[in-house]
């Protein structure tokens, strides 16, 4: 997986498409304070520019992903400032912070790329009590409803790297420190044309492809496009939020390799750019007032249908806000 989100950086930006619902969801939830954040597996940053641009003034949010080609593509935009952003290079996994130092984690369409348990546990200890973390994510049953999983052969076979509802929930109980506070299903209407679907499965640009072989992606895309009712295909997307709340204080670190990272995060924060260009950047520090950014479409979305330069207009646009009941841990 780490050879093809090198390989995709570059475009990755105009291969995604935003889902803006949840994340208007999340900022509800949080309180009206300023905050410190962690995306976790934020590719090129889209999730963490549209979370961050949300989050109340002093807010800081850091972005970390194992991929640096994805991390190069976030300090690249907005000439060359990840306005209130700061990147982070570590894995999901092995989070190089203090313990209790977060008020939120987020994971936008990137779970499944984890080892869950270790995530958990290592998401466990950075937040503080009363912190968050927020799964944003596709169950296999969802990912059976898509376009690729109703028409595309052994898409749903292939990726078994998705996790049910109910996983969650046992993976987090038994977890210490977390708790499954509620679950969320948002549904997103979507439309593409054959062609561009066509242009996303040769081009591997989600990560379920690179497990067909060369021989097997060509034909089961040819089966696909045959398979497809017309043209020009609309169909409904649905997602998971799930929302687990951090019940335990855990004890404060000693100076070590995690402490030094969280230094070195202060240390980034001073080159965070005040927003527009020509302007000089303004300090800022864990507690201390960072510049929001505007909403800006973005996602680390690994396995949804995308936005695309040359597709409909529409597909350009965050897309709209889905419909779901929000409903409390059982």
């Amino acid at each position: 997986m780490g050879e093809h989100f090198e390989r995709v950086a570059a475009v990755y930006e105009s291969l995604r498409t935003t889902d803006e619902a949840p994340v208007r969801r999340i900022r509800q939830l949080l309180p009206d304070r300023p905050v410190t954040g962690l995306d976790i597996g934020c590719g090129t940053g889209r999730y963490s520019r549209l979370l961050r641009g949300l989050l109340p003034d002093g807010s800081l949010l850091v972005a970390s992903d194992v991929s640096a080609a994805m991390l190069a593509e976030l300090k690249a935009g907005h000439h060359g400032h990840a306005v209130g952003v700061v990147p982070l290079l570590a894995a999901a996994e092995e989070l190089p912070l203090r313990a209790a130092s977060l008020d939120l984690v987020t994971a936008f369409n990137c779970v499944h790329h984890f080892d869950l348990g270790r995530f958990l546990t290592a998401v466990a200890r950075v937040l503080r009590p009363g912190g968050q973390l927020f799964i944003y994510t596709r169950t296999p049953q969802q990912n059976a409803r898509t376009i690729w999983g109703r028409y595309f052969p052994g898409f749903t076979e292939h990726e078994q790297r998705l996790h049910s509802e109910a996983a969650f929930r046992d993976a987090v109980r038994r977890t210490g420190g977390l708790t499954v506070v509620a679950t969320q299903t948002f549904k997103h209407p979507r439309s593409s044309t054959a062609e561009r679907l066509r242009a996303q499965a040769e081009g591997r640009h989600y990560s379920t492809f690179c497990f067909y072989s060369p021989e097997e992606l060509r034909a089961s895309i040819a089966a696909f496009l045959a398979r497809l009712p017309s043209p020009k295909v609309s169909w409904v997307d649905e997602h998971l939020l799930v929302v687990v709340g951090g019940s335990r204080r855990n004890q404060i670190e000693p100076d070590g390799p995690a402490s030094l990272a969280s230094r070195a995060i202060k240390d980034q924060t001073r080159q965070i750019s005040a927003g527009r260009a020509g302007e000089a950047p303004q300090e800022a520090s864990w507690g201390r007032p960072a510049t929001s950014s505007s909403p800006t479409a973005g996602a680390c979305e690994r396995a949804s249908i995308t936005s695309s330069k040359s597709g409909p207009a529409s597909e350009h646009h965050l897309a709209r806000p889905g419909r779901g009941a929000f409903k409390p841990a059982a």
